[in-house]
C-alpha cells in the first residue's frame, strides 16, 4: 500500500522563498486561475489591462474565492523582480499534491505513469511535465527526499503543464512501484547501462517509466524493484541523454507502439 502523504493542516501557508511565492505572465498565471487546482492567495494586475482581461479575471477570481488587486506595472516590477510580467502576477500557496492512492485508484489496463527519483533541476522537472502532458501521461509520481518542488521555475519551464498533470507526493518509491507491478503495471527503468534498448519494450499494457536522478541515476533500491531497464540507442559519441531528454524520448516510444 502507498502511504498516503500528509496533508497541510490549518491555514495555507506561502512557500519558502521568492521563486516558489509567485508565478507571473498572462499564460501561466491565467490558466492557473483557470485551471483552479494550485490555490492562489492574492492575485495582482495591472491596472491598464484591457477591459475584456479585467473582466474575465474578475469572474474567475470570484468563483474561486481568489483577492484581485490592480497595481501599477512598476509595483508589479517590484514584486515580481522582473519586467517580464506582461501585467499578471499571482502569490501562491504551496502546490496541492495528490496521494499515491489518488492516482492508483483510477489506474487501468493500459494506464501510463511516470516515476521520478529525486530530479533537482526545476527546468528538467517542468520540462519532463510538459512531456508528460504533451505524451497522454496520466500520472506522475515523486518523492518527497532529494526532489525539487514545485516552484515558480518549474511551473514557467513546464509551459503552464503543471494545471494538466497529475502529480503525487509518495513517502517511498520502492514501496510505489512494488504496488504498481501488484496492478498488473509494468515498471520499466531508465538507464544508459541496460542491456536491452527502449525499442525491444512491450509498452502496450499498463506502464510506469521510471527516470533517476540527473547525477546518480535510479536509486539502488528502487532499481531493484523495476521489472526491467531500458536504454536509448545514442551515436558513440554521446554517453547519455538530460533526464527531461530522456523521459521525451522514452514516451515518444511508449506512444508510437500504443498507435501502431
Amino acid at each position: 500500500m502507498v502511504e498516503r502523504s500528509r496533508r497541510a493542516k490549518g491555514k495555507r501557508k506561502l512557500l519558502g522563498n521568492h521563486q516558489r511565492c509567485w508565478l507571473w505572465g498572462r499564460n501561466l498565471v491565467r490558466e492557473t486561475l483557470l485551471a483552479g487546482r494550485w490555490p492562489i492567495l492574492e492575485l495582482h494586475l495591472a491596472d491598464d489591462l484591457p477591459a475584456d482581461q479585467l473582466a474575465e479575471a474578475r469572474h474567475v477570481a470570484k468563483a474561486n474565492a481568489v483577492k484581485l488587486n490592480l497595481s501599477t506595472r512598476d509595483e508589479l516590477q517590484r514584486w515580481a523582480r522582473t519586467a517580464e510580467h506582461q501585467g499578471y502576477l499571482a502569490k501562491m500557496a504551496p502546490y496541492p499534491f495528490l496521494t499515491g492512492e489518488d492516482l492508483l485508484v483510477e489506474a487501468f489496463e493500459r494506464s501510463l505513469f511516470l516515476v521520478l527519483d529525486s530530479i533537482q533541476d526545476p527546468y528538467n522537472f517542468g520540462a519532463m511535465l510538459r512531456s508528460a502532458a504533451a505524451f497522454g501521461v496520466h500520472g506522475v509520481f515523486i518523492g518527497n527526499r532529494g526532489q525539487v518542488p514545485v516552484t515558480s521555475l518549474v511551473a514557467r519551464s513546464s509551459a503552464g503543464a503543471i494545471n494538466r498533470v497529475r502529480i503525487a507526493q509518495v513517502d517511498d518509491l520502492s514501496a510505489l512501484a512494488q504496488t504498481l507491478r501488484a496492478r498488473q503495471i509494468q515498471v520499466v527503468g531508465a538507464s544508459e547501462k541496460a542491456p536491452q534498448e527502449l525499442t525491444a519494450c512491450d509498452f502496450c499494457g499498463g506502464v510506469a517509466l521510471v527516470l533517476g536522478n540527473e547525477g546518480t541515476g535510479i536509486s539502488a533500491e528502487l532499481l531493484k524493484n523495476c521489472d526491467t531497464l531500458a536504454r536509448i540507442s545514442l551515436s558513440a559519441n554521446v554517453d547519455s541523454l538530460n533526464a527531461a531528454a530522456a523521459a521525451a524520448v522514452f514516451l515518444f516510444e511508449v506512444q508510437r507502439q500504443r498507435r501502431e
